[in-house]
């Protein structure tokens, strides 16, 4: 097909007039084009950041529940353990739960101390039931640890017990010897056997506390491993499982639960523990007693 063809036309070149209202409307529609890619480039640059530090940042789940911190022998860190100066840093720091270990003089009065023997923490020697309370009570149970806790004293567990319940903290005792039966007297007279959880280091003692108060729902026990779980439970009857964390397994923690049992999880020393405490609130453990309450509470707060 053949298209008609036509003579070459010359256009005469014409000036562009642009009026003053065009120029700006020209001007702001360039300004918003370059706006618009900026802004888009910024946002690009923000949206790769945020992926990066999603990746590179280990966060615990919103949904994540807390463990309730508890300070074993109060913030050993920061005071001489077993003292009235410990468990006011653990208040002040706002630690759920205190860990003491409970011991009984000579003419039977409870004080919270770990050992039984007096040497290491105080000025006095020898075993504390060979002492009287009287002779007690003088002893300085702070020098040891920094020259500004001189002056601190073996606190009487009742003692103890009354800041504990007036600062709204719960206890864990450790029973070490003496009577059973005076220790849970004294425990009532305060009001506090509803937050008091019990340890024995013996199990011997675990079974006899059980069969002297069935009533109490906070029976510790220790495990060693998760295959000792099944023996704990049937010998032992208790309320919470405690178990060091390097032993702890997402298994052994879903057994537990799946059986109404709440998980302790020790993790003890004085070095730092933040790879342990993030394995702790990452397997939902209930409870973590450490010699770090400030260290793990700073980070996570307190479930209390």
């Amino acid at each position: 097909m053949q298209y008609p063809s036509c003579k070459h036309t010359t256009f005469k070149k014409m000036p562009l007039q642009i009026s003053p209202s065009d120029k700006k409307a020209l001007s702001s529609a360039k300004f918003s084009y370059l706006s618009f890619h900026r802004m888009k480039n910024v946002i690009y640059i923000l949206f790769v950041m945020g992926l990066l530090a999603a990746g590179c940042t280990r966060r615990t789940s919103p949904s994540a529940k807390v463990p309730l911190a508890s300070g074993h022998r109060g913030t050993t860190a920061i005071a001489p353990e077993n003292t009235m100066a410990s468990a006011d840093s653990c208040i002040k720091y706002e630690a759920g739960n205190i860990e003491c270990d409970i011991c009984i003089s000579k003419d039977s009065v409870f004080y919270v101390l770990h050992d039984s023997m007096l040497d290491r923490t105080t000025n006095g020697t020898g075993n504390i039931k060979e002492w009287l309370s009287a002779d007690i009570d003088t002893l300085d149970a702070g020098s040891w640890f920094a020259p500004e806790f001189a002056g601190q004293r073996i606190p009487r567990f009742a003692d103890l017990l009354h800041k504990a319940r007036l600062n709204g903290m719960k206890l864990t005792v450790d029973f070490r010897n003496g009577d059973m039966h005076k220790m849970l007297q004294l425990i009532r007279q305060e009001g506090m056997l509803e937050n008091c959880n019990f340890s024995f280091y013996e199990e011997s003692d675990t079974k006899r506390f059980r069969a002297i108060a069935p009533e109490v729902k906070t029976l510790q026990a220790y495990v060693r491993n998760p295959g000792e779980l099944k023996r704990v439970i049937n010998e032992l009857k208790p309320n919470i499982v405690t178990i060091q964390i390097d032993s702890l397994t997402p298994e052994f923690v879903q057994q537990c639960h799946e059986q109404g049992l709440l998980v302790n999880a020790l993790i003890l020393g004085l070095d730092d523990k933040t790879e342990q405490n993030q394995k702790a609130v990452d397997l939902g453990v209930d409870i973590v007693a450490t010699d770090r309450p400030e260290q793990f509470i700073t980070k996570y707060g307190n479930g209390k």
